[in-house]
């Protein structure tokens, strides 16, 4: 088994023993496999809707529509096993996210009626992928990248590349850019080329803030939870909304009318330091999704095994 698909097969993982910055690539890799790291960032993602074409395709598809928390639970779900299953079911899961977006094609509806799209568009499909990068990439520097320097910046891009290289498509136009200056360029490029506003920006935009009970629970869980998942929720998600909003582009700033103020800037560093005190100190098993600590464990005990082991059988 192993942890994730290698960009090429002669290449290291960057947290292998022995690469520079070790013990951080490490850490970066498992902040990919935390809850916490789309948790707390995942708002980051709007800019993938503010691209027209992408957000007539996911209009069209209606998986907003339907229930926006389970559209948040599956993409978490398909994460962790990309990101921590191993080889046979991460190839088959690739196979099987081609296949379902190769039916996300052609024009949009009502104020798309002009947009054409195809969900396996290079551009699009790279746009997605860069979007996800960044996300994991800033929540990270947010939570853990405080006093890093340029060499350790790019270190952590340089894992959450490696890890997130399965969104890659056989296209040269959608190749997950190699440095970090890369990418920053390429996301400015876009920026300005291709984002604008939409009204399906702004819905999903809103849809942040009330997310409904999963239907994903059985119908006698969700109605014993509902009062108190009305109740918890819009607290819950203040922090992600500011988070989100203070570590997005300025692009998507200037989208979505995102503001300043004497309080989110309090609040950004209150839920921030709590952002990085939980990172830090909580157990592994309470930070980790169970597939993540699956692996997390396995890695940890196959070590242990390892150092048992002889230098060599010879007398």
């Amino acid at each position: 088994m192993t942890s994730t698909a290698a960009p090429d097969d002669t290449a290291v993982e960057p947290w292998r023993p022995g690469q520079p910055h070790a013990e951080l690539a490490a850490d970066v890799r498992w902040w990919l496999g935390s809850p916490l790291s789309l948790g707390l960032f995942g708002r980051l993602a709007l800019d993938q809707v503010a691209y027209r074409p992408i957000a007539a395709a996911v209009d069209w598809s209606g998986r907003f529509q339907e229930n926006f928390t389970d559209r948040g639970i599956r993409s978490l779900a398909f994460g962790m096993l990309m990101l921590f299953g191993d080889d046979a079911d991460r190839r088959s899961d690739t196979e099987e996210l081609k296949r379902l977006h190769a039916g996300v094609r052609g024009t949009g509806n009502g104020e798309f009626a002009d947009t054409r799209f195809s969900a396996l568009d290079p551009d699009l499909w790279n746009w997605v992928a860069v979007s996800s990068l960044n996300l994991f990439y800033r929540g990270y520097l947010a939570v853990c990248g405080e006093d890093l320097d340029a060499g350790q910046r790019e270190v952590v891009y340089q894992t959450v590349r490696w890890m997130t290289s399965y969104l890659e498509l056989p296209s040269a136009r959608a190749k997950l850019p190699e440095t970090l200056a890369d990418m920053t360029a390429y996301y400015d490029r876009v920026a300005e080329k291709h984002l604008a506003d939409n009204a399906f920006l702004q819905y999903a935009d809103d849809s942040f803030d009330t997310l409904p009970v999963p239907d994903l629970l059985p119908k006698q869980l969700r109605v014993l939870a509902l009062p108190l998942w009305s109740l918890v929720t819009p607290i819950a998600l203040r922090v992600p909304k500011v988070l989100g909003q203070r570590d997005a582009h300025p692009k998507m700033r200037e989208l979505l009318d995102i503001r300043s103020t004497r309080l989110t800037r309090l609040e950004y560093a209150l839920y921030l330091k709590a952002s990085q005190l939980a990172w830090r100190y909580l157990p592994r098993a309470v930070v980790l999704d169970p597939l993540a600590y699956n692996r997390y464990r396995y890695e940890r005990l196959r070590y242990a095994y390892h150092r048992v082991q002889l230098d060599s059988f010879a007398a």
